[in-house]
């Protein structure tokens, strides 16, 4: 018998192509979330927090686009929701999952669940290091904020410096403590190569 968890997968693997918060992403982030419960011996249930780590963005996606709720978090658990009905899942379940989804984006209130914390964490941690760098370079000149190159480095930074205030747990911190390493090394190269970033 086939797994919901599996349908949801299949939705988001096939409407999911944006190349910042897309099916990508969506793995990326179920991946960390993993790691950080496995490091922090939490008690949470995988298959809600794989869904979660699936549907936080699903917002955004042209196949979904709508009008209500401008903020996309709360856009993404309008939609999930939907999805979820729509498979029957179990409404306690849904629930759960859908509190994650709307308080996953860095600096807002948490959610109530350790599946809501550990994948708050992960979205964070996306944005740092190698991975955080070629996510926004790939925003230049798709989102309206990140008009050129200049502006997608002044992004990183921002980033850089704002999200380790924003993170829950200790294994998240020590995550993010090597990702901004190589964020560090590779912007130290770039201001190198670019007479301090004016070359670009």
């Amino acid at each position: 018998m086939r797994l919901l968890v599996d349908e949801v997968e299949d939705i988001v693997a096939r409407v999911g192509k944006h190349p910042v918060w897309g099916y990508a992403h969506c793995l990326r982030v179920y991946a960390l979330a993993e790691e950080i419960g496995a490091s922090e011996r939490a008690s949470y249930d995988s298959e809600i927090l794989r869904i979660a780590a699936l549907l936080h963005d699903i917002g955004l996606y042209k196949a979904y686009a709508m009008r209500e709720a401008s903020d996309h978090a709360k856009r993404s658990a309008v939609v999930a929701g939907r999805i979820l009905k729509d498979l029957d899942y179990p409404p306690q379940a849904a629930r759960v999952v859908l509190d994650a989804v709307e308080h996953h984006p860095p600096g807002t209130p948490a959610g109530a669940t350790t599946e809501a914390a550990l994948l708050k964490d992960a979205v964070a941690l996306d944005y740092l290091g190698a991975i955080g760098i070629s996510s926004v370079l790939a925003m230049v000149g798709v989102e309206e904020d990140v008009p050129d190159i200049p502006a997608a480095i002044w992004h990183a930074e921002s980033l850089r410096r704002q999200i380790p205030d924003f993170l829950i747990y200790a294994s998240s911190k020590e995550i993010a403590r090597g990702r901004i390493e190589e964020m560090d090394d590779f912007l130290q190269d770039l201001r190198n190569a670019t007479d301090r970033l004016k070359l670009l």
